[in-house]
């Protein structure tokens, strides 16, 4: 072979070498290349904050955008993320474990990867995403009422409504209960044997059986209270039918955590007995029986104890009291491990000369912390909605938001509701009388603006939240029901 061929091959084989070299390292460098394959905020990683996963399983671009409902709290999420093999991501300078590093989201994050000299930057941004909506789910069980109260079985997340019927005769006039199941309304039947008092109440055990209390005009002493559960098809009695010594009329229900104990709160409607009338008084129902005419450690007998609320939550019984008596005011307490405590005693805000006894509310959220809706005159001469909160960890109270205008004179009737990832909403009638709603806005610190239902009057504004984050609400119109649920679109 001549010299000059020699060379021509020598060469050849030398460009073939150095592109392969060159391929290899090109593949190389693509293989460990720095990047983002996955992000996501699970429900898992942030119990209590989101109600579902909110993930992007495939990025293509450094800007990376999550799109969320406005009411989710953005500011410590945990996210959870994949990248590539030997990437070091880090935030602000601080190395980040997937599905263990908090974050505040409410403004953009940028991720740093870097792997030996090889870096990206991928900014994070949480947008807008399609808020819960609002839609009607027809009542097609032909009935009228006067009073309606809506509560979500914790079970399972279905909605069921106890009411006062609506018939020409009182005597005639008993308490039903309703439910709401894939999509079919059934009529779980009558619980009262005949006419009952205005306010009563429902709760349910931890097996998700709903159990009802009411002022009994059917008892041997009218107006005594009367405990309910269902029983297979029909409503059975919860120890003696009557049970208290005395008539009652606002009455509250509630289980401690292990259900070793039931406990009626009713306001004593008569003078003469062994409590005095309008005053708060305790019963239990403890193996088998029930026990009576209690009170709540330093609770003064002349405080009127009206429209009781008991919420189950964190293994205790939280209770909240609005006291009728001069100047009104609202009591909190709880109830844990057989002892009470006082939360807030006889609260009231100084700038108010009197608070409207027409409606009443209290929520707990997982911390605690308590919510308590009402309306009083503190801002001007005319009574609004507001909503206050003892904050466990400070044992104090404070306003929540501003004040909300709605309706005037005696014409309030509102529900307050507490999300579980802990947003509160109010339902309430605004300043037309309008069923309309609003919400806590974490990042503005105060109410949203209202959504009305419908231009027309409604009444018995009832409402609750399921273990999904779903909502379901309820209201009066010319005595017939109308139901809204609050869902994903």
């Amino acid at each position: 072979m001549k010299l000059t061929n020699i060379f021509l091959v020598m060469f050849l084989l030398v460009g073939i070498a150095s592109c392969t070299k060159e391929a290899e390292l090109f593949n190389r460098v693509q293989v460990n290349e720095v990047k983002m394959l996955s992000f996501g905020f699970y429900e898992a990683d942030n119990p209590g904050v989101l109600l579902k996963d909110y993930v992007v399983s495939q990025i293509s671009a450094t800007a990376v955008s999550v799109l969320m409902p406005d009411n989710i709290d953005k500011s410590s999420l945990v996210a959870r993320f994949t990248v590539g093999e030997n990437d070091i991501v880090r935030v602000n300078g601080t190395v980040q474990k997937s599905g263990e590093t908090v974050n505040n989201f409410t403004v953009p994050v940028d991720y740093i990867l870097s792997d030996d000299d090889n870096n990206a930057k991928y900014t994070v941004t949480i947008g807008k995403g399609g808020d819960y909506i609002w839609s009607a789910i027809p009542f097609t069980i032909n009935d009228s009422a006067t009073t309606i109260m809506l509560k979500v079985n914790p079970v399972t997340g279905n909605p069921f409504i106890m009411f006062n019927q609506s018939r020409t005769s009182s005597a005639d006039q008993k308490v039903a209960m309703v439910t709401y199941e894939d999509n079919v309304w059934t009529n779980l039947g009558e619980i009262s044997d005949g006419r009952i008092g205005s306010y009563y109440d429902f709760t349910f055990n931890s097996a998700g059986i709903p159990y009802a209390s009411y002022p009994d005009y059917t008892a041997t002493v009218a107006q005594n209270a009367t405990v309910k559960k269902l029983d297979g098809a029909g409503w059975a009695e919860v120890g003696a039918k009557g049970f208290t010594t005395s008539r009652i009329s606002y009455n509250a229900l509630a289980f401690t955590e292990d259900e070793a104990k039931l406990m009626l709160f009713g306001t004593v409607d008569v003078a003469g007995g062994a409590l005095t009338r309008r005053e708060l008084g305790v019963s239990t129902f403890e193996n088998g029986s029930w026990t009576t005419n209690t009170t709540i450690p330093g609770r003064s007998s002349a405080i009127y104890g009206y429209l009781p609320v008991a919420r189950k939550k964190n293994g205790a019984i939280y209770l909240g009291v609005f006291n009728a008596s001069s100047p009104n005011s609202v009591s909190l307490y709880k109830y844990a491990n057989n002892t009470w405590t006082v939360l807030a005693d006889q609260w009231r805000d100084a700038n108010a000369t009197a608070m409207n006894i027409r409606d009443f509310d209290i929520e707990v959220d997982d911390e605690g912390n308590v919510y308590a809706a009402f309306a009083d005159n503190s801002s001007t001469s005319l009574y609004k909605y507001r909503v206050i909160k003892y904050t466990e960890a400070t044992q104090s109270v404070a306003p929540l938001g501003t004040y909300i205008a709605g309706a005037s004179g005696n014409l309030f009737s509102f529900d307050l509701a507490l999300s579980p990832n802990g947003v509160p909403y109010l339902f309430y009638r605004n300043s037309s009388n309008y069923p309309s709603i609003v919400s806590f806005d974490n990042d503005s610190q105060d109410w949203s603006q209202p959504h009305t239902f419908e231009a027309e009057v409604g009444d018995e504004l009832t409402m609750d939240f399921a273990p999904n984050g779903e909502a379901y609400l309820a209201y009066l119109k010319n005595r017939k029901l109308f139901v809204y649920k609050y869902s994903a679109p």
